[in-house]
């Protein structure tokens, strides 16, 4: 087999390719969909990270859905989380008895999830679930409940399918662990 190239050549080793992660996410697209039958969906997105894996979920998902993008981040740049959250919230969006699905790329320290989900609470939504795509395995800062996992992997920095080292290979369409 060839070596790879361009960014691709950046990566020690592919953890999930494109056609896993997109069977993956087609299954929990049914079980979204299964979930809220019936229900206009408000999902909130963390951005940019889960861009891609919110795209791809999201056109699967084959019911009403009002789509609120938020910024958040406790990386900053590196490659382990800072231990602070800073959020981006929206102006003038009600939560206020909506079904809430919270949706973000990975489950890490647990720190931001958990901060969305109690901001989030506060607001007195009619439900509120939260779906990640991926879960890291490893012991969490701050315990947020995830009803929708893609793939519980190591507690490695991971690229690609929208995650980024300081803005780089998130046009990756698989995931992968860069070279040291």
């Amino acid at each position: 087999m060839p070596a790879p190239t361009g960014i691709l050549s950046d990566l020690d080793r592919v953890l999930l390719s494109a056609e896993e992660i997109h069977a993956r996410v087609a299954d929990m697209a049914r079980q979204i969909s299964a979930d809220y039958a019936g229900q206009l969906i408000t999902v909130v997105v963390l951005m940019d990270g889960a861009l891609f894996f919110v795209a791809d979920l999201l056109r699967q998902i084959d019911l009403p859905i009002r789509l609120v993008t938020l910024g958040a981040s406790s990386y900053h740049g590196g490659t382990q989380s800072s231990g602070q959250v800073r959020l981006q919230w929206p102006s003038g969006v009600s939560f206020q008895g909506q079904h809430v699905l919270l949706l973000d790329d990975i489950l890490d320290t647990g720190l931001t999830l958990a901060a969305l989900h109690e901001r989030l609470q506060a607001e007195s939504p009619g439900s509120l679930r939260t779906g990640v795509l991926l879960s890291k395995k490893r012991p969490r800062a701050s315990v947020c409940a995830i009803d929708y996992c893609g793939f519980e992997i190591e507690d490695e920095f991971v690229v690609g399918y929208g995650m980024d080292y300081q803005g780089r290979f998130r046009n990756l369409p698989c995931i992968g662990i860069l070279k040291p």
